[in-house]
């Protein structure tokens, strides 16, 4: 690795995770991608809140148009749903179905098994020092 491109070593590692998780949902879930199982896990994990879309932007770091497209999708495929906010009609709760919980309680093995084979040999010490890296990467560019 060139320690003088880390931003392309990272492009490389997540197309490498991106295209081996998107292979293991299709396995399980035809229509549904890796980022839409993430937006399904996170809905799961704060249903006791009112989630918006602008939390997805802000939690996946996504584009508003990026995020509405794939909200759409997640929809019109039965695995949320969008309602009004009384206090403002225009904003719209999401709020995951029946088939979204299946669909992620099917997933979820899948990744939790991924997430240890990505970890194998790893020790505790460079997980966290790994997250450490990670977080002060994002702060330098945002």
């Amino acid at each position: 690795m060139d320690p003088k491109n880390i931003g392309l070593e990272i492009r490389t590692l997540s197309n490498l995770i991106h295209r081996k998780i998107n292979q293991m949902v299709s396995e399980e879930e035809d229509n549904l991608t890796a980022h839409q199982n993430w937006v399904l896990h996170y809905l799961y994990t704060h249903q006791d809140s009112d989630v918006m879309q602008r939390d997805i932007e802000a939690q996946f770091s996504i584009r508003r148009s990026t995020a509405s497209h794939m909200l759409q999708l997640m929809e019109q495929n039965g695995y949320i749903k969008r309602l009004s906010v009384p206090e403002d009609a225009r904003m719209k709760r999401l709020v995951i179905t029946e088939k979204g919980l299946e669909a992620r309680a099917r997933m979820r093995e899948r990744l939790d098994r991924f997430e240890r084979l990505l970890q194998a040999g790893l020790s505790e010490e460079e997980l966290s020092l790994f997250s450490q890296i990670i977080e002060r990467l994002k702060q330098n560019i945002q």
